[in-house]
């Protein structure tokens, strides 16, 4: 890769934050890159260099990020976490140095890059938030965090530090679930080794469309993540949802009780007004409790209903990769929904 080896020793303008960094020698073996791709990225950086001078931030990031892709460099993720930076966007500014770093740790800027992920960190702090990144080999493994789909290998994000739950899918492999705790003070990676589903093994079935060989390294080089080993995902099934349905079921069904014995009250009421004005509201009052009941008592239970199918599944032997849903509701009225794998 000439083109970037010429513009600049490698590494040198990376010490002076305030302008985008000339690529350093690339961390993958240069001869990956095309020398049509080669000319595309070099094009690329330069707009990216010009439109990050004019303060276009979002323009130049767009540019290095398309360069990266061409012809993979540290530097560019170095320079992409400057325009970030400049754009204000203390996240993904945060996200590309803690790249830069994996990608180039014996960088000669590291201890400026630490320094800058440190007050970072920091800052997210102050926030209540912290970043986590989660990588899988192989990667593009669908990420979810706390039962809802985020992305896929690698992702990073903010969360609220403490306990996550973290669950990986992808085509071939076993799903693999873990329990992950995030502190507040600083950002967490954390990697997971997928392994081979029994099924896809006994199939000959490919072991996803990027699957690698033992002896090929992971994108990510985790630092270090403290995460406990967690337990199938198949064993989980749903939780605690089947007994939460089947308690709001019983609190509905214990709210049309109520709503109907001041049903009750309202009709005594009605009938020994002698006006014909506190009659109707009466009658009002009573007609209004009414629906209420009905309403809570059909909700109720649908929901008992529900839950007791949940429950049902949940006893039943875990069967790898069903999945159920359910809703419980009155047509044009108030309903619950629920899904979950068994």
């Amino acid at each position: 890769m000439k083109w970037l080896r010429a513009t600049c020793p490698p590494l040198v303008l990376m010490l002076a934050l305030t302008t985008p960094a000339r690529a350093a020698e690339p961390a993958a073996a240069p001869a990956a890159a095309k020398p049509d791709a080669r000319g595309a990225a070099k094009a690329r950086y330069e707009a990216g260099v010009a439109a990050y001078r004019e303060g276009r931030y979002r323009d130049a990031i767009e540019q290095f990020l398309e360069a990266d892709r061409l012809a993979p460099s540290a530097a560019f993720s170095f320079n992409i976490a400057r325009a970030y930076s400049q754009a204000s966007d203390l996240p993904n500014a945060l996200r590309w140095y803690r790249d830069y770093l994996r990608r180039s740790p014996d960088a000669a800027n590291a201890a400026e890059v630490k320094a800058l992920v440190l007050e970072s960190e920091r800052e997210l702090a102050k926030r209540g938030i912290q970043q986590l990144t989660v990588a899988s080999n192989p990667p593009a493994a669908t990420v979810v965090l706390d039962g809802k789909p985020v992305g896929v290998t690698p992702w990073t994000g903010e969360l609220r530090p403490g306990n996550h739950l973290l669950e990986l899918s992808l085509r071939g492999f076993a799903d693999a679930v873990r329990d992950v705790v995030l502190p507040p003070e600083h950002a967490l990676d954390v990697v997971v080794e997928l392994t081979r589903s029994n099924e896809a093994a006994k199939a000959g079935e490919p072991a996803g469309s990027n699957a690698r060989t033992a002896s090929e390294p992971t994108d990510l080089t985790i630092a270090k993540a403290e995460v406990d080993a967690g337990s199938d995902k198949s064993a989980r099934k749903f939780g605690p949802w089947p007994w939460v349905t089947l308690g709001a079921g019983g609190a509905a069904l214990g709210g049309a009780l109520v709503l109907e014995l001041l049903r009750d009250g309202s009709e005594d009421r009605a009938r020994r007004e002698r006006t014909q004005i506190g009659y109707h509201e009466a009658l009002e009052q009573m007609q209004s409790r009414q629906t209420a009941s009905r309403v809570l008592a059909g909700l109720g239970g649908a929901l008992l209903v529900g839950g007791g199918v949940l429950v049902g599944l949940e006893l039943l032997p875990a069967t790898k990769g069903k999945r159920v849903a359910l809703r419980a509701g009155l047509d044009g009225g108030p309903s619950a929904f629920l899904d979950g794998t068994f």
